[in-house]
Parts: structure tokens; sequence; C-alpha cells
């Protein structure tokens, strides 16, 4: 099977696994309107759900090397759709609702984990991210049009239902995953340097400087991107923008995504990563400071539209660079985690310094988180060229 049908079966299956994130806005509009639950115990679901992610792909990257992907898959897609059945019959039984939204996490977690470390066991890896996060932005686009529009008809139960239908259809998929490692690295990685020869475990992997660089990295990268996501709604509204307007270029910032991860799919690793990284992370800062300068409708949807790019464009790098720290997939399933952990903290740091509706205060606050994340990583890649070299002699 070639590299770019690889690339697309994984994608597919990868987006499969993130369902609930990439519908999370109507997800919690359906919850809200078609139960008995809140709207906080509403959000407290899709965390309790995505916190349980982010702790089994933690677990798992520490086994990643001996650990049967395909099956992994397998049984973790199976749980994730036996907990959506659950929860589509126990919207008015809120601790069975949340111990399902758990086990569903969890399940929907160990599956993404070992696509992402199936990733990182390909040539060409970002142009493989690349392929999946273009394909996740198609998905969640018609997901939050979709699931708003027939939502009267189906209900919490129909939309979790479906969730399980599809979860189950994508085991079929799980049959092109590798079992355990199959990569030219072996089921361990070499070391560079003094030690090169030498065979490290996960947790050696884990422990250098370059992967916890790479992996803090990626957590700040989403903390910056998710804390001004959580407030550039009410900063347009702040504006006297009309909410048409708000929603019009927060509509058109989400859909440059689109071509921002396909210009990876093009481009590959013909610039090497630092320097698209570097202009990534630039743009995502001059959309901040287009935000922070904003008074008109053109300047927000501009500020929004450089920020989408920049988001789309830089995550496959990030990936990419975390697959080559380890090729058997331990360094990028730890930072698939702390991205998760990111996306979490993201809201919680921007409520810190909103105050009385001081946006900007939340702008240069993502500014100096991506300023960190681009330093983070440049140590990171400086780290991985050298080990890369130590294994190529």
């Amino acid at each position: 099977m070639t590299p770019y049908k690889k690339f697309t079966i994984y994608s597919v299956l990868g987006c499969l696994t993130l369902l609930n994130l990439l519908v999370l806005p109507a997800m919690v509009g359906v919850l809200t309107d078609d139960t008995a639950l809140t709207e906080a115990q509403s959000g407290w679901a899709a965390s309790a759900h995505f916190m349980a992610a982010s702790f089994i792909a933690f677990v798992l990257a520490l086994r990643i090397h001996g650990l049967n992907l395909r099956m992994t898959a397998i049984v973790g897609l199976l749980l994730a759709a036996a907990s959506d059945v659950v929860t589509a019959f126990s919207g008015d039984q809120v601790a069975l609702f949340m111990t399902a939204r758990i086990a569903a996490g969890l399940g929907a977690g160990a599956a993404y984990t070992v696509v992402m470390a199936a990733f990182a066991r390909l040539p060409e890896v970002d142009r493989g991210y690349g392929v999946f996060v273009t394909l996740q932005f198609i998905v969640s686009g018609l997901g939050l049009y979709l699931v708003p529009v027939f939502s009267a008809e189906l209900g919490m139960s129909g939309m979790f239902l479906w969730f399980a239908a599809l979860e189950t259809a994508a085991v079929f998929l799980c049959l092109s995953l590798p079992g355990v490692a199959t990569s030219d690295a072996g089921s361990a990685t070499k070391t560079s340097g003094p030690l090169a020869g030498h065979q490290r475990s996960e947790l050696q992997v884990l422990l250098t400087a370059a992967t916890l660089l790479g992996v803090l990295a990626f957590l700040l990268f989403e903390a910056a991107n998710v804390a001004q996501f959580t407030y550039v709604e009410r900063f347009g509204v702040s504006l006297d923008l009309s909410h048409h307007q708000v929603g019009l270029a927060l509509m058109i910032g989400s859909l440059t995504g689109i071509p921002g991860a396909f210009a990876i799919v093009l481009m590959g690793n013909r610039f090497g990563r630092m320097k698209p990284l570097s202009l990534g992370i630039l743009l995502a800062i001059i959309g901040l400071l287009l935000l922070i300068e904003a008074n008109s409708f053109s300047s927000y949807l501009l500020g929004s539209c450089f920020l989408g790019f920049s988001w789309a464009f830089c995550l496959p790098y990030i990936q990419g660079l975390l697959a080559s720290l380890d090729p058997n997939g331990s360094a990028v399933a730890a930072g698939s985690a702390a991205s998760t952990i990111g996306g979490a903290i993201g809201p919680g740091l921007a409520a810190l310094v909103v105050g009385n509706s001081q946006y900007n205060r939340v702008f240069l606050m993502a500014i100096a988180l991506f300023v960190v994340a681009l330093a983070s990583l440049w140590f990171a890649s400086r780290s991985a060229n050298l080990q890369s070299k130590g294994n190529h002699p």
C-alpha cells in the first residue's frame, strides 16, 4: 500500500476518533437543548472526555514501541462505540452519563493515539499530518452544519448512536494499521551522539530535552490558540459588530485552515520544519496584533484569517517534528496528550487575565505563549537534527 493511500486511510480513521472535538459546539448545544444537563454540565462532560483521552495518550506513550497498534485501535473504538450507546440513553442520569463520557474518551483517545503513532512510521510524515489536519477542518465544517440541521430529528440519542455507528464502521479501517513496531527504527529508538547505536525505551525518549521541549511547545501552542479563540467572539461583539458579521468572520477564518493544512501536503519538508513553523507562528502573532488594533469588520476578519491559517499550517509540522524524535511514535503520542491539556487550560488562562472585558490582555498573553512555544520548537528541532545525524553517519 502506498504512503498516500495510508495517509488517507489513517486520516479518515483519525477523524472518526475525534468526532466529539470536531463538532464540539454543536454537540454541546444538542446536549443542553435535549437533556436535563445544564450548559455547565454539558461543558464538563466534554472536558471529562478530553481529559480521559489525554490520560490514556500519556499511558500509551510509555508503551508504544511494543504495542499492537491494530488491536489497540480496535479495542479503543469498540469501547468508544459502546460508551456512546450508553450515553445515548442516559441523558437524564448525570452520573451514568459522565461515566460513559469518560469511558468514551479513554476508547477514542487510545485509538487516536495509535493512529498518530502509525503516521510517525510512514515516510514524508509532514505531508501525512497535512492530509489529516486538512480532513479535520473539512469534517468539522460539515459536522457543524449537519448536526444543528438534523438535531431536531436526531436528538441527543440519535446523535450519539450515529457516533457509535461511525466508530464501529471505523474498526474495518483499523486493519490497515500495523501490529507491533514496523518502522525502520525497529522496536526502540536509537540514540545519537556518543551513545549512537544504543536502544532507548519510551521513557528514555520522553525524558530527553528535545522531546520535553517539543511536547511543551505543543502544549503552549494549543493553549495560545484556544485562549484567543475563547474570547474572539466576545471581542467582535465589543467592536459593535453584528452577530452576522462576527459569525461570518469566524467561519471564514476557520475555512482558511483548509488551505493552511493542505499547503503542507504540497510542500512537505522541502523547506525544513523550522522555517515554515516560524512563518506560521509569525502569522498568528500578526493576526493577534491586528485584533488588538482592530476597529472595523475588515481588520477583525483579517486577524481571524491569519489565526485560522496559522493554526492549521503549524499543526502538521509540530506533529512531524515530534514524530522525527521517535519514529515509533512515543513523542508524538505524548505531544497529542499535551496538546489536549493545552486546549483544556487555554480558556482558564484567558479567564485569569481578561478582567472586565480586557480582551487585549488575552491576545497579549497568547502572543507571549506563541513566542515561548517557538523558542522551544527551535531547540527541539536542533536536537532532532543532531539525533538524525547521529543515527545516519
